[in-house]
């Protein structure tokens, strides 16, 4: 956007007198504006949803809406419209409104007579919006292009696959066909040894290793072997070998060129049409299968603008598998199906597009339908589906669904995203005993929870609204040991769990930290002396904070606590942060040595990010310790090396500390793990966070 572009302005101001000055003042600078007057959350709903807008500047005191909620409409609505709030300059209340501003979402907060300031960042952000559109779009071309390029991978006569690690990444049919394969799927993570002759294997494998050793230097070159088919006939393979890019992964790619002459495909239009329409369609129902939705779906996000805007429904069941499959069998629950597609037909709009996403559930993707007036259609979908009679084997029925909806507009890029706003909304109305619709809105920032923190926790410490979650700890080198850490939750009026990452900081305030450890503490020795009681070899890892690490009175307290609990200290290893332990090194190694004489240990967790970790671990016995997560995470996630996080695992090992590395999100990073020789792992990959003692440690041995 340049000087001279108009911006589409909202003002929300109390004072109209105050709203023509900023528009006088804008037109001044050389920023000519088309801007609306704000004076009701019904107002501002109706404008965000019919225009489009750069850009909303309001004032603080607002009060029709207040800033709060007009920021709160422009997230549910899923609109990109920055938002700038001024406030009235005081002694008192200014650097309180600058950070409350900040804190509900503003992307500046700025002193109302200070003119020069709202303007260049009225230019900083209409730069960012712009940059922001820019970004969707390359976004929306980019993955345009990778569906292409997949499509002609797929239909491509040339065999190809790509390797990783020794295994088949990514095969097409051709390269299927090649080795007598009828489907590409049976290929996918067999290793590349698999189907070569044994006289050839060592071959093959120092021509890769020394390709792969290489690495950009490599060039593409050729290989030629003995390969195996399926039936075990052996065959000669003449590869051409090269270094790709495959699914943001690097890896080899093999290329077998097919031959000059092909079977011809049929040319027969009515043949293909039907083998078509078999493709896209759900089999059971006749609605579009989850593949034609998904396609459909990524059509519309890819040429979405501004004045275009579409919904998705995405209808579940209520208790299906309960009520009618267990009920009925598989048969009868296809005939329900059938029925429920069939009511939605003939509910549906002439442009809506129906598909069967799963067992249960359905989607409708629907267009040129507001937020409210998707709300209004989907709840009396519900009720149409309520009010329904299935006939089943001579015996009626009836059933309810839960709706979720995610708008799809000029902020969308991603589908995945769009289907899951839309379930997490379900979820939201099943949890609530289904039967209902509702929008996906997204979930407030952290600093409007903390707003009442301070009361929720006085509350929470005096009703005791406090649970415990576990997360298992899986051993890479074979130990029998059975780990689980322990988290805390909050529990607020309203049964919503609250992360000590938000309250820890008002439990500071209040010195209330020794005392919630204390719950901590207690309630773990009971839940694990039960669980132990049943023969299960369990320890627990419990997370004390900087105030326990330096209470004095905490060790005796313990060793009369585990003796009341008949449960032997080994059982328990206290954990502490690494900034904790750095700022207070004589408190940590009184405690560390304090546990040891009571025979349990110490760690110390997110560890790996102070200036000098090492140096901590000559003053303070820790006998576990816990990397900091981000460490993994950047491995995962931003393709960074691993060879930092490697080096701090060997370096550990070397000072015979057992370690364990958190975060733990996909099956890639774990290899590497296990040649660093780390010892345990942890993460959502293996279980999240659970109520109770449950995963099934067996099953890794």
């Amino acid at each position: 956007m340049t000087s001279n572009d108009t911006i589409r302005l909202l003002i929300l101001n109390n004072q109209r007198s105050e709203a023509e000055r900023l528009i006088s003042m804008l037109h001044a600078s050389g920023h000519p504006c088309r801007a609306q007057h704000v004076e009701s959350e019904e107002a501002l709903v109706k404008l965000l949803q019919e225009q489009s807008w750069d850009l909303l500047i309001g004032n603080m005191n607002s009060t029709a809406p207040t800033p709060a909620i007009a920021i709160k409409q422009i997230r549910r609505l899923n609109k990109d419209v920055p938002v700038i709030l001024q406030y009235e300059a005081d002694e008192d209340e200014s650097p309180f409104a600058v950070v409350e501003g900040l804190r509900l979402g503003a992307a500046d907060v700025i002193d109302l007579d200070d003119d020069q300031h709202l303007l260049l960042v009225i230019d900083r952000e209409l730069q960012n919006r712009e940059q922001r559109q820019a970004r969707r779009n390359t976004d929306r071309r980019f993955r345009e292009a990778e569906r292409r390029s997949q499509q002609l991978l797929d239909s491509s006569r040339d065999a190809i696959a790509f390797i990783q690690d020794g295994l088949y990444l990514y095969a097409n049919e051709s390269f299927a066909e090649l080795f007598g394969y009828e489907d590409k799927d049976e290929i996918e993570a067999m290793p590349i040894m698999d189907m070569v002759a044994k006289a050839d294997q060592a071959r093959l494998k120092t021509f890769l290793k020394d390709f792969v050793f290489k690495g950009d230097d490599a060039e593409s070159s050729s290989v030629g072997f003995t390969g195996l088919k399926e039936d075990g006939s052996e065959t000669h393979i003449d590869l051409e070998v090269s270094l790709v890019t495959y699914d943001e992964e690097p890896c080899i790619q093999f290329l077998a060129r097919a031959a000059s002459a092909h079977i011809a495909h049929s040319n027969n239009e009515e043949l293909e049409a039907q083998l078509k329409q078999i493709k896209w369609q759900d089999v059971v129902t006749g609605t579009y299968n989850r593949q034609y939705l998904l396609n459909h779906l990524e059509h519309i996000i890819d040429n979405v603008d501004e004045k275009q805007h579409s919904c998705l429904f995405y209808i579940e069941l209520d208790e299906f598998s309960e009520r009618i499959k267990n009920s009925f069998g598989v048969a009868g629950a296809d005939l329900a199906l059938v029925d429920i597609a069939t009511l939605l037909r003939g509910k549906a709009h002439t442009s809506d597009t129906i598909a069967r996403l799963g067992d249960s559930t359905f989607a409708i993707i629907t267009h040129n339908l507001k937020a409210d007036a998707a709300v209004n259609r989907a709840q009396q979908l519900c009720k149409d589906i309520e009010g329904h009679i299935i006939e089943i084997d001579h015996k009626t029925l009836q059933v309810t669904c839960s709706i979720g909806i995610s708008l799809i507009n000029e902020t969308t890029t991603s589908t995945n995203t769009v289907i899951e706003q839309a379930r997490q909304a379900m979820e939201k109305v099943r949890a609530n005993k289904g039967n209902g619709a509702m929008l996906f809105e997204p979930d407030s920032p952290k600093g409007e929870i903390k707003i009442d923190i301070n009361a929720t926790l006085q509350q929470a410490l005096a009703n005791d609204r406090f649970r415990l979650l576990f997360q298992p700890i899986i051993s890479l080198r074979g130990s029998d040991e059975e780990y689980y850490e322990v988290y805390l939750r909050m529990i607020d009026e309203s049964g919503a769990e609250i992360s000590p990452n938000i309250f820890f900081e008002a439990a500071s305030n209040i010195s209330a930290c020794t005392k919630i450890d204390r719950w901590v503490i207690l309630e773990s020795i009971k839940m694990l002396s039960q669980h132990r009681a049943k023969g299960n070899k369990t320890k627990l890892i419990v997370n004390i904070s900087r105030q326990s690490l330096c209470d004095e009175s905490l060790l005796p307290w313990l060793a009369v606590a585990f003796k009341a609990a008949k449960l032997s200290p080994d059982a328990v290893v206290f954990q502490a942060q690494e900034i904790d332990v750095t700022n207070h090194l004589n408190a940590a190694k009184n405690f560390a040595d304090g546990i040891k004489k009571l025979n349990t240990q110490f760690s110390i967790s997110n560890f790996g990010c102070s200036l000098n970790p090492f140096n901590t671990l000559t003053h303070v016995a820790a006998g576990m310790i816990k990397v900091d997560g981000s460490f993994t995470s950047d491995i995962q996630n931003n393709n960074e090396s691993p060879e930092t996080l490697i080096q701090l695992i060997e370096k550990l090992n070397e000072e015979s500390k057992i370690t364990l590395v958190p975060f733990v999100e996909n099956a890639s990073v774990l290899s590497t793990l296990w040649q660093a020789g780390a010892h345990y792992i942890q993460g959502h990959y293996l279980q999240e966070p659970s109520s109770g003692m449950n995963y099934d440690f067996n099953m890794e041995s």
